[in-house]
C-alpha cells in the first residue's frame, strides 16, 4: 500500500487521535503507534505533523479515499484502541461513526475485531519508555535502559483519598517530566495507584508538616495534564494552591533569592518581601494614592497638610494580589503585617522631608490643587497641578521602614542596606 506524505499524516492522525481520545497515550499504545509508523513507512516528520494535528483539539477522524486504504486505518486503529484492553467508551462511539462513513460492513467490523486481538495476543505485552522511549517488557517495573519508573511497586483496585494531610494524584503520561515525578511519589511516606478506564493513577500522601515535599512532586507535575490536591481530603484547586511554584522555582535560581523576593533584581523594590505583591516603592505606585488628604492649622497659624493613609485598603489589595501565592513557603505574612504597621498613619508633605505630592493629570475626586511658587533670578514661577496622594521622595525613608519591620517580625538572615543600596 503506496500513501504519499499527505495520506500517511492523515492515516497517522487518524491512529493517534483515537488513542488519545481518553485524554493520555500509554506507553503500550505509543508502542503500537510506532508500530503502525513503520509499517506505513512515514518518517518521523511526517509522525510529528500527524500528532500536532490530532492533539490540536479540533481535529476528526479523516477518511484517506480508497477502501483499501480506509480498511487498513481501521484495522490500525482497532489494533491500537484495543493494545491496552478493552476498548475504552471515549473511543467505541468513534468508530462505530467511523465505520459507517468508511462503509465498513458489521461482518468486516467483527473480522478486523478478532483480527486486531488476534495481533495483540501474538505479541509479548510492551510498550515504550516514557523517558527513554525505549521498547520494554509490559511486566517491567523499571526501564532496563534509563532506569525510569514504569509502574508503581504496589497496585490496588482502588484507593482512598486521606483524611488528613496532603495528598497529589495524577495519571500515567508520556510527559517528559512523568518518570521523574513518578520515582519522586514513590518515595513518599504513603504511595499507592490503582487502574481506571485502562489508565493507571497514583496517590502520594505527605503530613500537613511535610508541605515542601508536595511542592516538589507539584513542581515535577508541571507538564501533566490529569492532575489533583486535595487538603484534609477536600479537592482544591491546583492554581489555587500551586501558583507560586514558578516563581519559587525562579527564586531558587537567583544569585540573591532574597533580593529576588523583594524585587531588588528588576530594580522594582518592594517593602513586602513578594514581587507578586505588585505593590512597589516607585514613583508610579498607585497604592500610595490610597488614602485621603487632611489639612490642619488656619489663617494665622499657616495650613499644613497631611496625608492619612488608607491602610486596610492597602491590606486588602495586598492580599487580593498575594492570594494565588498564598501557600508559598517564602512568603511571611507576619513581616507583612510589620511593615504596615510600621508605615506611618500620617505624613505630611515638606519641601525637604521624605514624602512629596502625587501628581495626578486631572482633578479626580480626593485631589487637591497645589500652587508652587518657585522664585530664580528675580523672577517668580507658579507651577499648579492636582495631587492624588504622595509619593517617596527616595530609598531612605524605605530603609527606616524595613529596619523596623525586620526587628519587629524577628527577621535576621537580611538587612535593609543591602536591599535599598
Amino acid at each position: 500500500m503506496n500513501l504519499n506524505d499527505q495520506d500517511q499524516i492523515t492515516y497517522l492522525a487518524n491512529v493517534i487521535f483515537l488513542a488519545n481520545s481518553d485524554g493520555e497515550l500509554s506507553p503500550k499504545e505509543m508502542a503500537a503507534i510506532e508500530e503502525v509508523r513503520t509499517a506505513i513507512g512515514a518518517k518521523k516528520s511526517i509522525f510529528n505533523v500527524a500528532m500536532k494535528n490530532a492533539q490540536s483539539g479540533t481535529y476528526a477522524l479523516v477518511k484517506l479515499g480508497s477502501f483499501v486504504a480506509d480498511a487498513s486505518n481501521f484495522a490500525d486503529l482497532l489494533y491500537v484502541s484495543m493494545v491496552d484492553g478493552a476498548i475504552a467508551e471515549s473511543a467505541k462511539k468513534i468508530i462505530s461513526e467511523f465505520s459507517k462513513t468508511s462503509n465498513i460492513t458489521e461482518e468486516q467490523f467483527g473480522l478486523l475485531t478478532k483480527e486486531a486481538i488476534a495481533r495483540i495476543k501474538g505479541k509479548e505485552p510492551s510498550g515504550l519508555c516514557p523517558s527513554c522511549r525505549a521498547e520494554v517488557s509490559g511486566d517491567s517495573t523499571y526501564c532496563p535502559k534509563c532506569g525510569a519508573v514504569l509502574k508503581p511497586i504496589k497496585s490496588t483496585t482502588e484507593y482512598k483519598i486521606p483524611d488528613a494531610g496532603y495528598a497529589i494524584e495524577f495519571c500515567e503520561s508520556t510527559a517528559v517530566g512523568f518518570p521523574a515525578a513518578l520515582k519522586y511519589a514513590n518515595d513518599a511516606p504513603s504511595f499507592a495507584s490503582c487502574v481506571r478506564n485502562k489508565k493507571t493513577w497514583y496517590l502520594a500522601v505527605w503530613p500537613e508538616i511535610a508541605f515542601e515535599s508536595v511542592v516538589g512532586l507539584a513542581g515535577l507535575l508541571s507538564g501533566i495534564r490529569n492532575r489533583k490536591c486535595y487538603h484534609n481530603a477536600a479537592e482544591m484547586q491546583w492554581d489555587e494552591v500551586f501558583g507560586f511554584v514558578w516563581c519559587a522555582g525562579e527564586r531558587n535560581k537567583a544569585y540573591r533569592p532574597i533580593e529576588y523576593c523583594f524585587g531588588k533584581d528588576e530594580n522594582r523594590l518592594n517593602p513586602w518581601g513578594c514581587k507578586q505583591a505588585r505593590m512597589e516603592w516607585t514613583e508610579w505606585a498607585r497604592w500610595f494614592s490610597y488614602g485621603r488628604f487632611e489639612k490642619t492649622g488656619g489663617i494665622f497659624k499657616g495650613e499644613s497638610v497631611f496625608w492619612i493613609f488608607d491602610k486596610q485598603r492597602i491590606y486588602h489589595e495586598l492580599m487580593s494580589n498575594l492570594h494565588r501565592f498564598r501557600y508559598c513557603p517564602y512568603l511571611r505574612m507576619k513581616f507583612i503585617d510589620a511593615v504596615l504597621n510600621v508605615l506611618p498613619d500620617k505624613v505630611e508633605v515638606t519641601d525637604k522631608g521624605p514624602w512629596k505630592y502625587g501628581h495626578s493629570q486631572e482633578d479626580v475626586p480626593g485631589s487637591i490643587k497645589i500652587v508652587e511658587v518657585n522664585k530664580s533670578d528675580g523672577y517668580e514661577f507658579k507651577n499648579e497641578y492636582y495631587a492624588d496622594g504622595v509619593r517617596p521622595r527616595s530609598l531612605i525613608y524605605l530603609e527606616e521602614i524595613l529596619q523596623k519591620a525586620f526587628a519587629d517580625a524577628g527577621i535576621s538572615n537580611v538587612k535593609a542596606s543591602d536591599l535599598v543600596r
